[in-house]
């Protein structure tokens, strides 16, 4: 740790000296003699104890851009109101600043909010006018993903999926071999529930205490952190703390610190994620371990250096992207007073066919960043100048933020795609005044990541290219002969538990794998298909009487797949809702009853193909119903109904594909039977990411793995297992696609999908 330290103090340094100049001589400007102002009312929606962190980055944004501007014959003025998020009734409040009623000022932009959670309550009304939205540090990766094609919403830090990357990548650093995850369940702690198993695979460390524990303030901790720890064993291991509130970490830390004091002989530290990063936690006087990351103003452009000097203490997490978020806003309102009949974004006029028709301030925010040439500009005062003329000479400009280069997605030109990141802790200082003397805490940076990189920052880019990417290994000379006799027919059993609209995605792939099996051979009678089928006359489903997994409103595309209407034909056996998981078992094993009037066949000479589309949980994988179903399948029951087909020779081989979170754990259950085979879209410590968001439905309509299955062997249905496996791991973001029981199956190289996929 000292070397990165050591290693830091250089860095720092040479960036203090790299840093943008505030010298006004250096910008070019030209008196006049009459002035013109633009006020520009933003109303600024963060928590009380937030605004207080960001008090000082945010006047200095405000004189910054009025400094900026003296010289200039127009000026554009930002007058802020404020607004406490944790106080006001979130959803009147974005009503009123969306549709002001006469007299009130218009709302021009919104800064904030500060949590995910409140986020979309905002974007909803904001929709209606595509009223910009920026958000500094509303991180989840859902509500992200949401809104990855509206252009008035403006996310100023990458999603938790960077920093649950990051937050690991540091473990690494620190040497650790085992991780936990304490979370909070909601919006934003579920970003990091999602994605802490992924990551902990790719990078190479277990993980401990079950895949995360849910925490809220006043939750006994003590058996969590017992369980850790005897599971790491004398392992150095890392607690990750992903939680919502400064007082919620400082609970956790509270009782870390007693279990440690207990437990002296443990090898546990805590690592808080970005929430933790305030005063409130910094200067608490608890004597807990203060050890964090927080996406952080850019060293290289000498934000954090500048704010330090000029408020003699460390910027807090956030500062720099809210400083960011008044300087966009102020650039494209004088950027649309130059062009106020033509918006350009990425050499395109911006044009809409709903209303408002005329391109609003959202996008020309967005043209100013998305400008590839122009002036190299910075955002300190005389970099602010510089662009300010430009912009007003209707020149383009080359901007670049207290966060850094200012990169955003080539969709919308509104998610930023490079954050820096900073490691921290606390040191403790004491001060003397005239009546006291205080003992405070100052913030020390220990290690600075980005996903991009830079001089003074280690990108996880440049680490990711080191490594390799995690692949499940096999046997390519593994040698299983059961004396199998040849293979007379096939049978299929296709299910989907989800019956709302929200989880169109699971539906849509049953059918979809339905369609593939009977392309390939299978007649109706072979196939049981399991689905609540209220999908295509959904009063929701704008497409009536269709189901899609993927699909275009662009005409010039050709592809067999997209627009293609899954449910075209199909033959639904049973609604999911009535229906019992025993009943799934009975219908495997072929007990056919006035019930059950469909089941399958098979015997020693049949191939069996499962496919399994919903929703699974860390306990026990697939879940039998919707995300918020209190009753699991069960892989007890999973495991006592292959053990009752293969007593009966019910099977020549049997494979199971799972498409639903955590779903290894069924995976790990078959192990031991023979010929058997299950191929899951994720292990057991992960959860599956849904794919392939339809802004016109509002669903997701597919998930990677199915669609990719489908395509990848609907015109080569005779693959090899592991060809197979490489497509679907390849493009299933978010999770590993696994195999398992591969070694009571026989090779995966030497073993093909035309067992269950006969031409």
């Amino acid at each position: 740790m000292n070397k990165i330290k050591i290693f830091l103090a250089g860095m720092v340094a040479m960036a203090a000296v790299c840093a943008c100049s505030s010298d006004d001589d250096n910008v070019v400007v030209v008196p006049t003699e009459t002035t013109s102002s633009d006020t520009v009312h933003v109303a600024v929606v963060l928590p009380q104890y937030i605004l207080e962190d960001w008090q000082n980055s945010i006047e200095y944004a405000l004189k910054n851009i009025a400094k900026a501007q003296q010289l200039e014959q127009h000026k554009v003025v930002l007058k802020l109101h404020f607004y406490d998020e944790e106080t006001e009734n979130l959803d009147k409040l974005a009503f009123r600043l969306v549709m002001p009623e006469k007299g009130d000022d218009s709302i021009s932009a919104i800064v904030g909010p500060y949590h995910s959670y409140n986020a979309q309550v905002f974007l909803n009304f904001a929709a209606q006018k595509r009223l910009p939205v920026v958000m500094p540090t509303c991180t989840s990766a859902e509500l992200q993903r949401i809104h990855a094609r509206n252009t008035y919403a403006w996310f100023l830090t990458e999603s938790d999926i960077t920093q649950c990357e990051i937050m690991l990548q540091a473990v690494k650093a620190m040497k650790a071999t085992h991780v936990a995850l304490l979370y909070s369940d909601d919006t934003y702690g579920r970003s990091f529930y999602d994605w802490f198993g992924y990551w902990a695979v790719e990078l190479g460390l277990k993980v401990a205490g079950g895949v995360g524990t849910s925490f809220k303030h006043g939750d006994n901790l003590e058996n969590f952190y017992k369980n850790v720890a005897d599971e790491a064993g004398n392992e150095p291991t890392v607690v990750c703390m992903a939680l919502s509130s400064p007082a919620d970490f400082l609970d956790a830390s509270i009782q870390f610190k007693d279990f440690d004091d207990k437990y002296p002989s443990n090898y546990m530290k805590p690592l808080f994620t970005d929430v933790a990063m305030t005063k409130e936690i910094i200067n608490s006087p608890e004597d807990i371990y203060k050890f964090g990351l927080s996406p952080y103003g850019s060293v290289n452009y000498g934000y954090p250096q500048q704010y330090k000097n000029l408020f003699s203490e460390a910027s807090s997490s956030g500062d720099a992207q809210v400083y960011d978020a008044l300087m966009i806003i102020a650039l494209g309102r004088a950027l649309q007073y130059t062009h106020p009949d033509e918006c350009i974004v990425d050499g395109k006029p911006v044009v809409y066919d709903t209303t408002p028709y005329e391109p609003g301030l959202t996008d020309y925010m967005r043209s100013v960043v998305s400008y590839e040439e122009g002036e190299h500009t910075a955002w300190t005062d005389a970099g602010l100048a510089l662009a300010f003329h430009e912009l007003y000479a209707g020149r383009p400009i080359d901007c670049e933020g207290a966060t850094g280069e200012l990169i955003f997605d080539q969709t919308t030109r509104t998610k930023i795609t490079n954050t820096p990141y900073m490691v921290w802790t606390t040191e403790e200082i004491t001060e003397q005044t005239p009546d006291r003397l205080l003992h405070l805490s100052e913030l020390v940076p220990i290690l600075y990541l980005s996903t991009g990189g830079s001089t003074t920052s280690t990108s996880t880019t440049t680490i990711w290219e080191q490594e390799k990417r995690y692949e499940q290994q096999f046997n390519r000379d593994l040698d299983v002969d059961h004396k199998l006799p040849p293979a007379k027919d096939n049978w299929a059993v296709v299910i989907s538990p989800s019956t709302t609209w929200s989880n169109y995605r699971h539906q849509a792939d049953a059918f979809a794998m339905y369609q593939t099996l009977r392309h390939h051979g299978y007649d109706e009678d072979h196939i049981v298909l399991i689905v609540e089928d209220n999908l295509y006359n959904n009063p929701n489903n704008k497409l009536l009487g269709q189901i899609f997994v993927e699909r275009s409103d662009d005409p010039n595309v050709y592809d067999a797949f997209i627009n293609d209407n899954v449910r075209d034909h199909a033959v639904v056996d049973y609604h999911f809702s009535q229906l019992e998981p025993q009943d799934v078992v009975d219908i495997m094993l072929g007990r056919q009853s006035d019930r059950l009037p469909h089941v399958i066949h098979p015997d020693s000479t049949s191939n069996v193909f499962f496919f399994w589309s919903g929703h699974g949980g860390s306990y026990d994988g697939p879940l039998w119903g919707n995300e918020n179903a209190r009753e699991y399948f069960g892989s007890k029951r999973l495991k006592d109904m292959v053990a009752q087909m293969d007593a009966a020779n019910m099977y020549r081989r049997l494979m199971f594909c799972i498409e639903t979170c955590y779903s290894g754990i069924w995976g790990e259950a078959l192990e031991g039977f023979p010929d058997v085979l299950a191929l899951t879209a994720a292990n057991s410590i992960e959860s599956s990411k849904a794919d392939v968001h339809d802004s016109y439905l509002g669903v997701f309509l597919s998930n990677a793995f199915s669609r990719t299955f489908r395509r990848t062997v609907y015109n080569e249905p005779d693959i090899a297992i592991h060809a197979l496996y490489k497509e679907l791991a390849k493009t299933t973001n978010g999770s590993h696609v696994s195999i398992y029981n591969e070694s009571n199956y026989g090779s995966v190289f030497t073993n093909y999908m035309g067992d269950y996929l006969p031409e």
